[in-house]
Parts: C-alpha cells; structure tokens; sequence
C-alpha cells in the first residue's frame, strides 16, 4: 500500500510541474501576442503608426520611423537634423517631454522610457545649438567642433556632461563662451571659470546658453608631452627615447643610449629633423613652382643642389661632441628626432662612366685615378675634364688632383659628356650679345661720322 501512496505522490508532482510548464508557456505566449501601436510623426523618414512589443523604448520606435522603406503610400519627409533632446511624447492626456541625448551618452533611462498602447511621438527639429571646441572627451579626430541641440535653461555644465567630459589637460580656469549680440555679427567674450562650476553647479559662473554660443575649453600647453626622438645603427642600445622637446640634449640622450659601439662612424653620424620651422626654405618653394627656362643658371644650380641634398640633416660634429665632450657642438633635441649611427666604411664608391662602377675596397695608398683603374678604366663616353669627389662626411663635391685624399664612404664620380644641346642656349644667348654689341657700335659710329 505504501508503495501505490508513493507512486500517485510522483505522478501528481510531475503532472502538476507540467501544468505549471504549459500555463508559463501559454502565458509566454500570450505576451509576445501582445503588440501596441504606436505613431511616430515629425521629423523622421516614415511617419506613421507601428506595432511594438511592450518591451520597447521610444528610441526604437524613432528608429524604426527611420529605417523602413515606404512600401505604402506614406509621405516620406527626409529631415536630417532631427531633435534628441527636444522630443514629445503624448501619452493619454499627459504630455512628456524627452532628452534622448541623455540616454544615448549619460545613459539616464528615464529620458527614454518604455512605449504604451497608443503612444504618440513627436520628433521636432533642431531650431538651437551651441558648439563646443578643444579638450572635450568626445572630440572627433579632425578636431572639428562638436555641434550639440541646446535645450531651454542648458548651462554649461550641461552641454559639457553631454560632451563626455573634459580631457585632463583643459585649462579649466580659462573657459570662453563667446555670444552674438543681438541679431548682429558682433560678438562678445565671456570668460568662466570651470574649477567653480565642477565645485558648485549653482555658482553664477554656470551660465545659461543661448542659441549659436560658442565654446572653448583650450588645453594646457605642452600638457604630458609625449615627445620622443630615436637612435638607429651603431648604439649601444639603439631605439626609442623619451625626451623633454627643445630641453633634453643631444649629448644627454647618447650617453643614456650606452654611447657609440666601437664600430661606429662618428664622423659620418648625423641627426634629421622633421620640424617644419627647421626644414623652412621659401627660396627653394618658390623656385619649385618656378619652370627651368625662367631660372638664372645660379638659381637653376641651387635647385638641382638642394633636391640631391639629405633632407633636415641637422649636425654632424658627433665626433668632436662624443670624443671631447665640447658643448659648444651640443644641440637640444626636438620631438621626432632620428639620430644615425653607421657603421665604419671599409669602401670606395665609383659611379658613373666607368667599366664596372661599384664598392672597392677602401686602401688609404691610392688616388682617385688608381681606383678608377681597378673599376676598368673609362667608358668612351667619360667626361675625364670633371670627375667629382663626393665627400660622405660633409656631401661636398671637389675636383680631385693625384694627392687628393680619399676617405671611407667616399664617391668617385665619373660623369657623362654632356652633349652640344647642351651648351646651345648659352651660345645663343652669347651670339645674340655680342650681335647686339656689335649694331650698337656700328649706329653709333655712323651717328658720328661727319659725313
């Protein structure tokens, strides 16, 4: 008998959980059944009427009115400014007014409640806004100003909580609202302090906003600069190394890099600069934009000069400051920095019209000429009468002599004979003075003749 108590004990438990499963599931059901309707009017794509399940929010309805294509006749008003803070919601005979935008960034969930049966929102459009520039949390990457719907009795510190906050580096005892004075274009300058406004909302700093205010909450100069400057080749330990930009010196950063490896060129070592204050040359820009046949000869030589030189190669007295310590060759780093270090040549450069140019190897015994034999001799096409040496330490182009001293790195150039073409423009130009010269005297000594 027990044993029949114990099964009609299990059969009614489990029989009860399964009623208790179908009325939760029925029930489920019977909710998702449930939809409201909603209508969505103003400024939005689609206006009209939608269903809801009663967990949405008013943002998803707008956002619906947004997205769906007009697949029945209803008007479709494009409005690209529509309102986040200024939206209406009717609601029975109630009339709530909504700030969206404090949801979306402040996260306040009242500002975007759940919908009802029969809820109708309006969506206006923007009529009022103010700008905000400079250290704000929220700033886009083009440092364009950042445009956010004023709202009636806004404050500053309402348009900077919806601006995410400030950066750590705003100067917050210098903020400027400047405000158009009336229907004009004249503005005037206001200047608050945020430190009291942060301390104390209600403080009188904390003004009201008007249409169009501009605001500017500028950054402590040089706030945590992250300057850095970086150290290539022959380095103890070459890489990345922060600096205080135009106070740390280059001395200092060597000799926290470990100083020079015994391989290292310090007389071809130098530092290249991207500063555009140091990189300035209006005379080379102008000549840029200038055609080759307007150039005079000496302009047209500083140009083809300075496209072939390194660009912002800044000092080169690495020995001198590294071997004797002398300050005077010291210079203070700036953001960007790159110092090189090579390594020692143990080669000649031949270039140019030679048999086989190339690298030979260095021999402090022989001139230009004997190297120049090592390379095959001449081409038939060599211009003997203006060989160069290309010096690898200063860049400096010589004419060579048998006792000439070649050093490592250095370049034996060989150039091409240039052909007539050439020179044909300045025959011209020499031809035409000297046929002008010459009908000058002729007038002149005719002009005088007494016959």
């Amino acid at each position: 008998m027990k044993n029949i108590y114990k099964v009609v004990l299990v059969m009614t438990i489990v029989f009860s959980s399964i009623c208790l499963f179908a009325q939760e599931n029925i029930s489920q059901q019977y909710t998702n059944n449930i939809m409201y309707n909603v209508s969505v009017v103003g400024a939005v794509k689609n206006p009209g009427v939608y269903p809801f399940l009663p967990t949405s929010r008013v943002s998803e309805a707008i956002k619906l009115a947004n997205t769906l294509l007009d697949t029945i006749n209803i008007p479709i008003h494009v409005v690209s400014n529509a309102s986040k803070r200024n939206i209406t919601l009717k609601r029975n005979d109630e009339i709530i007014k909504l700030d969206l935008l404090k949801f979306l960034v402040l996260g306040e969930e009242n500002s975007n409640p759940y919908l009802k049966d029969g809820d109708i929102i309006i969506v206006p459009v923007i009529k009022e806004q103010v700008q905000i520039f400079g250290a704000i949390a929220n700033r886009n990457e083009e440092e364009l100003p950042n445009y956010i719907e004023l709202k009636k009795g806004d404050r500053i510190s309402d348009i900077i909580k919806l601006s995410m906050g400030i950066l750590p580096g705003a100067d917050n005892q210098n903020i400027e609202i400047v405000r158009f004075i009336g229907n004009s274009s004249l503005t005037e300058s206001i200047n608050v302090n945020l430190n009291l406004i942060m301390n104390d909302p209600e403080s009188k700093e904390n003004i009201i906003l008007q249409n169009d205010d501009r605001i500017y909450i500028r950054e402590i100069l040089e706030y945590h600069d992250k300057s850095f400057i970086t150290l290539i080749g022959e380095i103890a330990y070459e890489g990345t190394y922060a600096i205080e930009n135009n106070k740390t010196t280059l001395l200092q950063i060597i000799t926290k890099a470990g100083g020079p490896t015994e391989d290292a060129d310090l007389f071809n070592a130098y530092l290249q600069r991207i500063s555009k204050e140091d990189l300035r040359d209006p005379e080379y820009q102008q000549l840029r934009k200038t055609r080759d046949e307007d150039m005079s000869h000496l302009e047209y030589r500083y140009m083809r000069n300075r496209l072939t030189e390194p660009n912002g190669v800044f000092v080169k007295n690495f020995d001198t400051l590294w071997n004797n310590k002398e300050i005077e060759y010291d210079i203070n780093l700036k953001d960007g920095d790159v110092i090189y270090f090579p390594a020692k040549a143990v080669a000649i450069k031949i270039s140019g019209e030679v048999a086989n140019p190339g690298l030979f190897n260095y021999d402090i015994e022989l001139n230009y000429l004997e190297y120049i034999e090592f390379a095959g001799g001449f081409t038939g096409k060599a211009w003997k009468g203006k060989i160069k040496i290309i010096r690898a330490k200063t860049g400096e182009w010589i004419n060579p002599n048998k006792n000439t001293k070649l050093n490592p790195g250095d370049t034996i150039f060989i150039p091409r004979k240039e052909r007539f073409s050439y020179y044909w423009p300045y025959i011209q130009e020499t031809i035409a003075f000297i046929t002008g010269l010459a009908t000058s005297i002729i007038v002149i000594r005719s002009l005088m003749s007494p016959n």
